[in-house]
């Protein structure tokens, strides 16, 4: 028996299951999106309606190698749909940064605020007024695509592009909130970030989770 495969999946309030194609896809939706999930071969599903619980059985003991993880996958995508996965960065060291940059028809928000910017120069608005002329430029338009740029030290900006689905929120120029219904494009996503500069035992720079604690080293003594 599988300790964790044999647990019922409680379904929370707002979110939709449904089995499909004679129990080869399961489709799940809630506030946050929607995910289809391909079968594994030798597992079946089937849906408690009084405990509005999914529940996850095997065919064969062959089978028990995937039975854990299949559990696992369901109740991640149940529970990105209905919450949302969030992970918080501290980026470590100095001149580090971070700032999105929204791309609009191949073109970057910054530049398109310098040539606003340009625009009404001669108009002679003060602080408040242009900044309410800019934002109310970007109310009708839609950015097709979001992009990370980091400082971290080297020579040159990273930058990366956001994948679809992925929102990331910068409060401070030290600090990345991320957020996902989709936990594993998520991992990978801050695997790739956090590669760029792994915190480093001696001072402790790099990026880090938020409480992570780093072992620390002793440096060469004299």
């Amino acid at each position: 028996m599988s300790y964790i495969g044999r647990l019922p999946i409680k379904i929370p309030l707002g979110v939709n299951v449904e089995i499909q194609d004679n129990q080869n896809i399961i489709k799940i939706s809630g506030p946050y999106g929607e995910v289809e999930m391909p079968v594994t071969p030798g597992i079946f599903y089937s849906l408690d309606e009084t405990q509005k619980a999914l529940l996850v059985s095997i065919s064969h003991s062959k089978y028990k190698k995937f039975w854990g993880l299949t559990r696992t996958l369901l109740m991640n995508h149940i529970i990105g749909v209905s919450r949302r996965f969030q992970i918080k960065l501290e980026l470590v060291g100095v001149g580090y940064k971070a700032r999105v940059e929204e791309i609009y028809n191949g073109i970057s928000r910054d530049i398109i605020e310098e040539e606003l910017i340009e625009k009404y120069k001669n108009e002679k608005l003060n602080k408040k007024e242009l900044a309410a002329k800019i934002t109310e430029s970007f109310n009708d338009k839609v950015p097709e695509s979001s992009q990370l740029i980091l400082r971290l030290g080297f020579s040159h900006e990273i930058i990366l592009d956001i994948p679809q689905g992925i929102r990331v929120n910068c409060p401070n120029y030290s600090t990345l909130v991320l957020t996902g219904s989709e936990k594993d494009i998520l991992a990978k996503f801050i695997a790739k970030i956090r590669s760029y500069r792994l915190p480093e035992p001696y001072k402790g720079k790099g990026i880090k989770f938020q409480n992570e604690i780093i072992r620390r080293k002793e440096g060469k003594k004299k």
